[in-house]
């Protein structure tokens, strides 16, 4: 049951996403910080907790998921807890990385 959820809350906003590629026209990296800037919004609301409570791993792999790593990696930060940064810096980095060369990738491919 688990993978399903996973599935279903991952599938949504994967859904989400590839509706606001295809409905707004806007440009692949704008989408993606939309995408960052609404896990972070998500989790200062309280909301991807009971999400990926859900989804279980369902939402760690999506861009969503790096917005949360930000928001929870400033938090502590700020707490004064600077080597918990160092694991919320790398998720950061490997979300944008992806998203980025993927955006890239399909920008490339849509020119020719």
């Amino acid at each position: 049951m688990m993978y399903l959820h996973a599935f279903l809350l991952g599938g949504a906003f994967c859904l989400l996403t590839q509706l606001a590629f295809r409905v707004t026209r806007l440009s692949i990296p704008v989408i993606l910080t939309a995408a960052f800037c609404v896990g972070v919004v998500l989790t200062a609301l309280g909301w991807m907790d009971p999400l990926t409570g859900f989804g279980q791993s369902g939402m760690f792999l999506l861009l969503y998921g790096g917005g949360e790593a930000a928001y929870r990696g400033m938090v502590s930060l700020l707490a004064g807890e600077p080597g918990a940064i160092l694991r919320y810096i790398a998720l950061v980095l490997f979300c944008f990385a992806v998203g980025i060369g993927g955006g890239v990738a399909l920008h490339r491919r849509d020119k020719h």
